[in-house]
């Protein structure tokens, strides 16, 4: 019987059932993740509170760690199917077709043909982006507003100032993140991974769904069009957050908005003048 269970995972309906599940999970923690994030938009301190809220949850390490399984089981999964299909074919094709021009029913597209490098790049997005908005301590730098007392992922909690204690960290975080989206470097890297990961979800759902056995010839045109629709959305709404911020528009009770060397020339002590 453990010999059956074995056979049947290793064929490749169970491998594309896995690469359905696992995607599909991270697609739920995009929808959190969209939803926190755009409370930057009405209120800096609604933002600070949610952060607040959820990294004091014992349970968010947890949900971390399985989120990184979940990202390492999709990506490693993903590269069997993607060795398993060049032993099918060592040698290449003669020539190649791009998108559906190859036929009119042709379910081959740019999203679907790139997907090998768009996961690639949007791996390696995840990579920095966690590392550069959890671990990261950014230089103070009056130019771009950088704060290197604010540093998410230290201490207990999560969130946390630069020596350490909790309580700072969180009430400023809302500071830290529009003036890093006020950055063109840094969201123009955010714009391009978010434009890439649309791409990528465009051909992932449609085809999870497919492997999830929601193919259905009835309800095909309604899954795919309802795909399509939580794409635009998911994607429009991630570029909305770094646009909004370029283009200057601040969020409701946003105290961000003034340069951080403003703050620091108000609380930095006065220099006694000689002669008084």
């Amino acid at each position: 019987m453990i010999g059956n269970l074995k056979f049947r995972f290793n064929t490749t309906i169970a491998k594309k059932l896995l690469m359905a599940v696992t995607g599909l999970a991270m697609v739920l923690f995009l929808i959190g993740h969209l939803v926190g994030n755009l409370q930057l938009l009405w209120s800096s301190d609604q933002f600070n509170a949610y952060a607040g809220f959820l990294t004091a949850q014992p349970i968010v390490i947890l949900v971390e760690l399985g989120l990184m399984a979940i990202l390492a089981l999709h990506v490693v999964d993903a590269f069997v199917l993607l060795r398993q299909n060049y032993n099918a074919r060592p040698v290449g094709y003669h020539s190649k077709t791009w998108g559906r021009t190859k036929s009119p029913r042709s379910k081959k597209t740019w999203a679907s043909t790139l997907m090998m490098w768009s996961g690639i790049f949007i791996l390696v997005f995840i990579i920095g982006h966690v590392w550069h908005f959890k671990y990261h301590h950014p230089v103070a730098s009056p130019d771009l507003g950088h704060d290197s007392s604010i540093v998410v992922g230290v201490g207990g909690v999560g969130v946390a100032s630069a020596d350490g204690s909790s309580g700072g960290g969180v009430n400023r975080l809302a500071q830290m993140v529009v003036s890093e989206f006020r950055n063109r470097f840094i969201s123009g890297i955010y714009i391009l991974s978010m434009l890439i990961l649309g791409a990528h979800l465009y051909h992932a759902i449609s085809s999870a769904m497919t492997s999830l056995g929601g193919n259905h010839p009835r309800y095909q045109k309604l899954i795919m069009w309802a795909g399509n629709l939580f794409t635009a959305v998911i994607t429009f709404g991630f570029l909305a957050i770094p646009l909004w911020f370029l283009l200057g528009l601040p969020a409701n009770g946003d105290s961000s908005a003034k340069p951080v060397a403003n703050e620091v020339a108000q609380t930095a002590p006065v220099a006694p003048v000689v002669g008084q």
